[in-house]
């Protein structure tokens, strides 16, 4: 597990996307810049964008597979949680061989994380994002903005909480599912793996694995692809 904090010493970053969740992720490390602490965005890898396009003001600098070439002092964040497309994200970023130590973490100042929470490497905590104690939260998981993780909740690696969304007491995000903004995941209930939870959902009874669930209550609605091996 990674530290919870960016830590006082000085970390350069690069993020992993583009003009969507790479910038949200930019934002916050320019707010943690602005509340003190010693780090600093250096640019984006994307597959999409050109080299030299700059986003915030910083350049891409290539591809996902052109981590290798960069300084070894550089850290990176990745940014491509896209709900119904994790299997495909997942691979993508385990693919790279970027190593534990290379991954950073990002808790943006204005999140609230209890002392005894783990968080993994390549982990987003956006702001007004509220953790309560004894939960933990994987590698490559992102929580949104507002979201709200109850006492010993897990949000598993690669897995995603959306902006309100909320997860109640003892509950758990698996690996790689999408619980949507503004939904709801009733105390001691698991979103299986690579499953989704539309926005505003109900989840009061454990949903399988690549299950998508919309309504209140949740009802199954359709199918994630599942994951080549």
């Amino acid at each position: 597990m990674a530290e919870k904090t960016l830590s006082t010493a000085h970390r350069r970053l690069v993020v992993l996307g583009g003009p969507g969740d790479g910038l949200v992720v930019a934002e916050a490390i320019h707010q943690a810049a602005a509340a003190g602490l010693q780090v600093e965005l250096v640019g984006f890898l994307n597959d999409a964008l050109p080299v030299g396009t700059t986003l915030q003001n910083v350049p891409v600098l290539g591809r996902f597979e052109d981590w290798r070439q960069l300084d070894p002092g550089l850290l990176f964040c990745p940014a491509v949680q896209k709900v119904k497309d994790m299997p495909a994200r997942v691979d993508r970023i385990e693919s790279l061989g970027i190593p534990d130590e290379r991954w950073g973490t990002i808790i943006h100042p204005r999140a609230v994380v209890a002392s005894d929470v783990e968080v993994g490497v390549g982990a987003f905590v956006a702001s007004c994002v509220t953790v309560q104690p004894g939960s933990r939260i994987g590698r490559f998981a992102s929580l949104r903005a507002g979201a709200v993780l109850g006492h010993h909740s897990v949000v598993d690696d690669h897995a995603y909480v959306g902006p309100n969304a909320t997860m109640c007491g003892r509950t758990v995000v698996s690996y790689g599912a999408h619980l949507g903004p503004g939904a709801v995941l009733l105390d001691n209930r698991t979103l299986g793996p690579f499953s989704v939870a539309g926005i505003s959902s109900a989840v009061t009874k454990d949903v399988p694995e690549y299950w998508v669930v919309f309504g209140n209550p949740a009802v199954r609605v359709g199918t994630i692809q599942k994951r080549k091996r």
